[in-house]
């Protein structure tokens, strides 16, 4: 081989390195980032379901008819908000990257008599690790706009709730008007937990091109929803070759 082939085979490396290596620190990023967001929304819902009760135990003290307000709207409204605080702390829990060299690997860097070899198999491992975040991150960024859209949803309840018993309508005009609200708001929140991500012939690669990562969002609903089930039910996220250690 040439020194020019070998320069050229050097140079490809490099490259491959610094760009696995800055995909793989935006994975990490992204992942605090869906953390970060998570807690916070955590606290805000915390505070406010005890301001709620702070509230609730002080009207039912007074004169002032509270239950006019509790129908079907309000008490949606504030399931759903327990629903989702439940979920900003799942979100939080479930980050778990995989990257990094681990002491065996180390020792073998230490000790091994050809850099190409374990250059290579770096740069294989690399490849592993963003595949396994990527999957990661579709879950997170999943269990995140979950969150967010049952925040949304679980106010837009109670303040129709809080309508409906100011206007102290009976039981079966609560119920109608619930059923209607409810149809329409499900369909915009299935188009917005979706509309994040685009399909199409476009994405796919080429001879010209790589498809790439999904690095914002790790992958595509319906692959983050199934790598869900695969730690619901037990099985983990394909990390590849388990001679890498976690982060």
């Amino acid at each position: 081989m040439s020194d020019r082939e070998t320069d050229d085979i050097r140079s490809t490396r490099e490259l491959t390195r610094e760009e696995l290596h800055t995909t793989f620190e935006y994975q990490v990023s992204r992942i605090q980032e869906i953390d970060a967001k998570a807690v916070e929304i955590l606290k805000a819902n915390l505070l406010l379901i005890g301001i709620l009760v702070t509230a609730g135990s002080v009207l039912v003290q007074t004169e002032f008819e509270a239950a006019v307000f509790l129908n079907v709207f309000t008490v949606t409204g504030g399931l759903l908000l327990f629903v989702s605080t439940g979920l900003a702390g799942v979100t939080y829990t479930a980050s778990n990257l995989r990257g990094g060299l681990d002491a065996a690997a180390v020792e073998q860097a230490l000790t091994t008599d050809s850099d190409e070899a374990f250059e290579e198999r770096l740069l294989r491992s690399y490849g592993r690790w963003i595949e396994y975040n990527a999957q990661v991150t579709a879950v997170n960024d999943m269990l995140a706009s979950a969150t967010v859209l049952l925040v949304i949803v679980s106010f837009a309840y109670v303040v129709a709730g809080i309508a409906v018993g100011g206007a102290a309508l009976g039981t079966v005009a609560t119920v109608g008007l619930f059923i209607a609200f409810t149809i329409p708001v499900v369909w915009l929140v299935r188009l917005a937990y979706h509309m994040d991500h685009l399909g199409g012939a476009f994405q796919d690669a080429d001879d010209d091109s790589f498809s790439g990562v999904r690095i914002s969002k790790g992958a595509t609903r319906g692959d983050g929803l199934a790598s869900l089930k695969r730690i619901l039910f037990g099985s983990p996220p394909d990390s590849g070759s388990d001679d890498e250690s976690g982060r």
